[in-house]
């Protein structure tokens, strides 16, 4: 079962020069902060961006929102185009030398200065999303400087063999492969919409060695079930029910230009529905966790007073983590403005104003903070002390997107990217470059 949705009329969503001088205020003071964390937290050799604040490792994912991050930093402002230039070609080149790689995957962890395998105790696993956000953010960098960073992104691009990681009883992208251990693919595939199987199945359709290449069906080869939250409008759910999974594909492919795929669906407006069930449930919980309220939600995965949670809500296919601990984690509004502009800014500045027994939800730069720390949680007295790069650059990406619609402009004018999106079968009027 999927959604027709052509018949319902969408939520009202942001668009450049949306926003009163406030807003923007707000916005932009995130996004600075936000910018802070992947610009002093890279390496300055490698390039390399660490999973997070105290990391001794490069999360690629990270690493990818990192690349993205580049050009808004120069549009607003922040470090110098050559600088940036320069940081995105240390990364790429770090990459390209790389032996943390099998058929052109990457593992999820590499070393912070060389890009090698780690010897701190981290899976040698390879990662089709954590390659497919690197791959997204270096694409985004390489269709703003152009040059040697355009050529290295290509590169990389060439070389990641979607194919290789097909699995073959189901024609369904396998999630990892262990270098390190058995030598052979894990046994989970991604089974189950959400936005990471959309953007490995999309970069997979673009890939520019046609031998690598994912095959139409494997954009419409996995589950997507439909639900609602109470009277809520339904929506193509995810696995997790956590509120990224239906972002990360949206941080770089502009869905209200590519229209709707080869079933009907429109994919922002999917999210719209996903993000106000996220909104209502909190709403309707607020009695229950003080971490909740009208502008107090947001729920999705990140650190906890237990180590990290994965938090999600009805309609959902897990069964477990019904946000029942009560933490909330900023990005989740910061993800949202292109979806519900209003609610988001709104959540977004009660957040930034928020102390937990006298600790602030928010630390500006100056006392050496990257604005948002990554959860907190009222009932437990409790406020997280990191700040994690998959949190801090969907919500800076988004925030841009609603803003200006930067990173969607430059993904959307790489013509592999947009011949996927052709491949994929999606029927929004836009120029192929075929």
């Amino acid at each position: 079962m999927f959604i027709a949705m052509a018949v319902l009329m969408p939520y009202k969503t942001a668009s450049s020069g949306s926003f009163n001088a406030a807003d923007e205020r707000l916005l932009e003071e995130i996004s600075m902060a936000s910018f802070q964390f992947f610009w002093k937290e890279a390496d300055s050799v490698s390039g390399l961006v660490p999973d997070g604040t105290g990391a001794e490792v490069c999360s690629v994912a990270s690493l990818g929102f990192g690349l993205a991050a580049l050009p808004i930093g120069v549009e607003r402002g922040y470090v110098s185009y050559e600088d940036a230039k320069k940081r995105a070609l240390s990364a790429l080149h770090t990459l390209e030398n790389s032996n943390a790689k099998y058929k052109g995957v990457f593992c999820h962890f590499i070393d912070f200065k060389n890009g090698n395998t780690t010897n701190l105790g981290y899976e040698g696993v390879t990662s089709t999303i954590d390659t497919a956000l690197m791959v997204a953010g270096a694409i985004t960098a390489g269709e703003y400087f152009g040059g040697e960073v355009k050529s290295a992104a290509e590169r990389i691009f060439f070389q990641v063999n979607w194919a290789a990681y097909i699995n073959p009883e189901n024609g369904q992208v396998y999630m990892a492969y262990d270098m390190s251990g058995s030598g052979k693919f894990e046994k989970q595939t991604w089974d189950w919409y959400t936005d990471e199987t959309l953007l490995i199945v999309l970069l997979g359709q673009a890939a520019p060695n046609a031998e690598y290449r994912l095959p139409p069906e494997t954009m419409t080869n996995w589950n997507r079930p439909v639900g609602r939250y109470k009277n809520g409008k339904p929506y193509i759910y995810s696995y997790p029910g956590t509120l990224f999974t239906y972002m990360f594909a949206h941080c770089f492919y502009d869905f209200k230009t590519i229209g709707k795929d080869s079933r009907g669906v429109d994919w922002f407006e999917n999210t719209c529905r996903a993000v106000i069930a996220n909104r209502d449930w909190c709403r309707d919980h607020s009695s229950e966790y003080s971490s909740y309220g009208e502008n107090l939600w947001g729920i999705t995965a990140g650190s906890d007073p237990n180590d990290y949670v994965v938090l999600g809500h009805e309609p959902r296919g897990a069964k477990d983590n019904q946000g029942q601990y009560g933490t909330l984690h900023p990005y989740g509004a910061g993800m949202s403005v292109p979806f519900v502009p209003v609610d988001a800014i709104a959540a977004l500045r009660e957040m930034r104003n928020l102390k937990v027994d006298g600790k602030t939800v928010w630390q500006d730069i100056e006392n050496g903070g990257y604005g948002f720390w990554d959860g907190f949680n009222i009932d437990k007295h409790w406020v997280s002390n990191r700040v994690i790069g998959i949190a801090q650059g969907p919500m800076l990406l988004l925030i841009e997107n609603a803003r200006s619609g930067l990173i969607w402009k430059l993904m959307m004018k790489n013509s592999n990217v947009q011949q996927g999106i052709v491949r994929a079968g999606f029927k929004g009027n836009f120029k192929t470059g075929i």
